[in-house]
Parts: C-alpha cells; sequence; structure tokens
C-alpha cells in the first residue's frame, strides 16, 4: 500500500487577479464547466475558485508530478457528493499519464476564508 499526501494554500485574491487578467481562457484551462458553474453561482466565486484551484495544485503535489502543457488542470475536477462533501475526480488521461489505477482512493478536504483557501489530499493506492 502506498499514501501519498499534498496541500496547497492559495490567496483569493491572487485568483481574482489571475481570472481577471486572462478571463475565459485561464478559466477553461483550469476549471471544468461544471467547476465554472459552480463557482460562477457563488456570491463569493473567487473564494470557490481558489479552494479548487488549491485542491488541483494538492493532487499534484501528491503524485509528485508537473502537468505537460497539454495536459490542462481541467482533468482534475473538484466534484460534490449529495451531502455537499467535495471529492476529486482525475480524467482516463490524467490517470494513465500519472500512474494511478482506477481503484485509488483520493480523499479531499477545502477550506476557505475572505483571503485564503487551503486544500489537503491523501490518496492511497493499494
Amino acid at each position: 500500500m502506498k499514501i501519498l499526501q499534498g496541500i496547497d494554500l492559495v490567496k483569493v485574491g491572487r485568483m481574482e487577479q489571475m481570472i481577471g487578467r486572462s478571463g475565459k481562457s485561464f478559466l477553461d484551462r483550469v476549471f471544468s464547466a461544471s467547476e465554472q458553474a459552480y463557482c460562477g453561482s457563488k456570491r463569493m466565486k473567487f473564494e470557490h475558485y481558489a479552494a479548487r484551484y488549491a485542491a488541483k495544485e494538492a493532487v499534484l503535489k501528491a503524485l509528485k508530478v508537473r502537468p505537460k502543457r497539454s495536459q490542462r488542470l481541467s482533468g482534475i475536477e473538484v466534484k460534490r457528493e449529495a451531502s455537499g462533501k467535495p471529492y476529486i475526480s482525475l480524467s482516463a488521461e490524467n490517470r494513465k499519464a500519472w500512474g494511478v489505477p482506477a481503484k485509488a482512493q483520493i480523499e479531499l478536504s477545502v477550506a476557505h476564508e475572505r483571503e485564503y483557501a487551503i486544500a489537503t489530499v491523501v490518496i492511497v493506492i493499494s
């Protein structure tokens, strides 16, 4: 069994600047359509974007990988269970490229407030 862990902290103001500067091209490269719809519907949308960005970075840190230019961060998607609990969904392309088996268990915890968002990821590969 292999246990991998990653954590990331994002300043909400920095995320707001990145989105403001690069707009739709940045959003499409980093966030899936459903993530954009979810975050865009929130009053404090930049906090939600920052939390999802932190989650994606935490996954990369846990796996000790740097995505290639052809691999979009939107292939790492933060989804929500019916209860509201967030979870990570990896695209088949990213799973294959990074050697993550389909049965790997990926646990995610996120938190955000006005200035910062944080995410921690634990991946268990048996």
